[in-house]
């Protein structure tokens, strides 16, 4: 009979809420092995990964209690971090992690695994015959050529359980990884332990989101879960919050194509057959089942598009609003004949698209709507264009076109709209698309992740990917 495994889960990308310790601390009182939190992620957009920059770099201070509890009870954790993922962000965040140390005194041993991918180990693995399909049919993306991965600014991958399993082999106090499989965090440690796969899975799947998943969500909470072999207990770890059948199911539905069906590197995540009940303090899920696959990893690549500018304006007058699609739809096609704009457009280095807040900037075209619903809306003017000026002048044009052009029933020149920022065209950033989503198969699960073992506040920093990991 294995052991059970008890975890404490957060996210760490989120500030915690307020009885943070107080929450920690009865997660201890009930037992924990291991303390995981997810910090990576494709939610915000291709634009972090792709411009290295990032949108939350405070992480370190957001672990920090958890950190010190870790290590006052003599526990591992295991964080991803830089939510983009990339050595760029996981550097900037590990010299956060430095300064904690060092600030209070700690010094751990601490396994790092880097998730992105060189380009040149990807367009070797293709060019000695990988076949490398996009992630999801209506993808719109194409097998993966040797082009694509050399066009890519950077390119990362999923880290799944097991690169983070051979480091906890290693006795460490701590794994910090860049870009990884959310719910493989939560499965190294009970997969180590050598419970079923499935258990591991769901029990990833049910605390990913940390407090998300509890009633009423909030991420800023911890969550605490007890794995055995033949199912888990999720627990809340606030008086505030807690797990009911109805929070833990609809939190299985998170980020799901299929109902019940999730593929993850080397199986699928089934859910048709499991079972939710009420405990005394929480919700026990059993039932679920793992079916193996070929192993594969989710890569995550960024193409530099352009750059982007927009403007906008909300709009009031009755006539003017019955035919606000129409309108905005003259001011593009005024953009696209002119002539300064029209060779651009034709050749890709221009293109423009307008939302209209209140009427159909969720669906667009899609909107079965067709009335104006509201007494006012909103118009974003959306330019990407090859260069920042560029992108900027067509944005102004449209703005213009809009702002005084006539429409039927006009009856002033004055304006036809309000203008509620300056400037009234903002250039916002350079513009960046995910041009990989694709499935690498690997025959070593470990294959391409570099990992290092090295005690904080450290030295130096994280190593350079090349597909050949230091440390197993």
């Amino acid at each position: 009979m294995t052991d059970p495994v008890r975890i404490l889960g957060f996210v760490n990308h989120i500030a915690p809420s307020a009885d943070i310790e107080a929450q920690i601390e009865q997660a201890f009182a009930w037992g924990v092995d291991v303390v995981v939190a997810q910090g990576t992620g494709s939610d915000w957009g291709p634009y972090w990964l792709g411009s290295g920059q990032q949108v939350a770099a405070n992480q370190a201070a957001n672990v920090e209690p958890y950190v010190r509890a870790a290590l006052a009870h003599g526990v591992p954790f295991v964080f991803s971090l830089g939510i983009a993922g990339a050595d760029v962000h996981l550097e900037e965040c590990l010299r956060g992690f430095d300064a904690l140390c060092a600030r209070n005194g700690w010094a751990p041993r601490i396994g790092v695994l880097s998730g992105e991918v060189s380009r040149d180990y990807l367009a070797g693995r293709i060019a000695g015959g990988a076949v490398v399909e996009p992630a999801s049919a209506g993808s719109g993306h194409a097998r993966l050529t040797e082009a694509d991965v050399h066009e890519a600014v950077r390119i990362v991958a999923l880290v799944g359980p097991e690169p983070v399993m051979a480091l906890l082999e290693q006795s460490v106090d701590g794994v910090l990884t860049g870009r990884a499989l959310d719910i493989g965090l939560f499965m190294a440690l009970p997969m180590l332990r050598g419970l079923p796969t499935a258990v591991a899975a769901v029990a990833g799947k049910l605390l990913e989101c940390g407090g998300l998943a509890l009633e009423p969500g909030d991420s800023g909470r911890a969550i605490w879960a007890q794995l055995d072999e033949t199912g888990v207990e999720v627990r809340s770890c606030s008086p505030d919050a807690r797990a009911t059948v109805r929070s833990i199911v609809s939190h299985t539905f998170y980020e799901r194509g299929h109902p019940t069906r999730e593929e993850n590197p080397g199986g699928v995540l089934d859910l048709s057959a499991a079972t939710y009940r009420e405990t005394e303090l929480g919700v026990r899920c059993e039932g679920a089942a793992w079916h193996p696959a070929p192993y594969t990893v989710l890569l995550e690549g960024a193409r530099r598009e352009g750059f982007r500018a927009v403007s906008l304006l909300a709009v009031r007058e009755p006539a003017l609003l019955a035919q606000a699609r129409s309108w905005a739809r003259s001011a593009e096609e005024q953009v696209c004949r002119a002539a300064r704009f029209a060779p651009e457009v034709a050749a890709g280095r221009l293109r423009i698209h307008t939302r209209i807040m209140g009427l159909d900037a969720v669906l667009g075209e899609l909107e079965p709507h067709d009335g104006v619903t509201g007494h006012e809306a909103g118009v974003l003017i959306d330019v990407v264009a090859a260069t920042e000026e560029l992108a900027r002048e067509a944005c102004y044009y449209a703005f213009i076109r809009m702002f005084i052009g006539p429409y039927p029933g006009r009856k002033t020149t004055a304006g036809n709209a309000a203008a509620p920022i300056m400037p009234v065209v903002v250039p916002v950033s350079e513009v960046f698309q995910f041009s990989i989503y694709h499935l690498l198969p690997l025959d070593d699960p470990l294959g391409p992740f570099a990992a290092t073992v090295t005690t904080f506040p450290r030295q130096g920093g994280i190593p350079t990917m090349g597909g050949d990991h230091e440390a197993r």
